[in-house]
C-alpha cells in the first residue's frame, strides 16, 4: 500500500457528472425545506462556486474514506453529515431577509435530518428526531465548535438503533 504523499495522485476538479449527481441528492435532501422554513423558499438564492466546493470537500472524504478506512464507502448518513456541516460552514445560501448563518444552519439542520430518515426509511426503521435535538444542533452549528466528525456520529448514531 502507499504511504508517500507523491505515491498519491492531486485531487483534481471533480467532473460535471458527480456535481450532477451530488446537486440531485442534494435537492432530494431538500425537499421539505419550504416546510421546516416555514416560507416560500423562492427568495433563496445560492453560490454555485461555494456549493461546487462543498460537493468537492464530500468527495475527498470519500476518497478518504476508502484510503484511511480499509476500502469502507463514505455512505449516506456521513454524506448528509458532510453537507451539513460544510453548508453551515460556508454560506452558500442567501435570502434578502434572513441572517445568512441563520439561513444556511436551518438548511444544514433540513439535509442532516432528511438523510437520517431516508435512511431510516430503506432500512424500515421509525426514527423520530426531537425538537430538543433540532435546537441543540442548530444552536451548536451557529455557536459551538462542532466539526465533522462529531456530526458523523451523530448521523450514524440513529441508524444503530433498533426498529421501533
Amino acid at each position: 500500500m502507499p504511504y508517500k504523499p507523491d505515491d498519491f495522485p492531486v485531487f483534481s476538479h471533480i467532473d460535471k457528472d458527480t456535481i450532477d449527481q451530488m446537486s440531485m441528492k442534494m435537492i432530494k435532501l431538500l425537499g421539505n425545506l419550504h416546510s421546516v422554513l416555514g416560507f416560500d423558499t423562492v427568495e433563496i438564492t445560492y453560490s454555485e462556486d461555494v456549493l461546487i466546493e462543498i460537493i468537492e470537500r464530500v468527495e475527498k472524504h470519500r476518497i478518504y474514506f476508502h484510503i484511511f478506512h480499509d476500502g469502507c464507502e463514505l455512505g449516506e448518513l456521513n454524506e448528509g453529515a458532510l453537507l451539513c456541516f460544510w453548508i453551515a460552514k460556508q454560506h452558500p445560501f442567501y435570502h434578502p431577509k434572513i441572517k445568512t448563518n441563520t439561513l444556511n444552519a436551518k438548511i444544514a439542520i433540513c439535509i442532516f435530518t432528511n438523510a437520517i430518515y431516508y435512511h431510516s426509511e430503506k432500512l424500515k426503521l421509525n426514527k423520530r428526531i426531537s425538537e430538543h435535538f433540532i435546537n441543540d444542533l442548530y444552536y451548536s452549528l451557529i455557536f459551538r465548535d462542532i466539526n465533522k466528525e462529531s456530526l458523523m456520529i451523530l448521523a450514524n448514531s440513529f441508524a444503530d438503533e433498533k426498529p421501533d
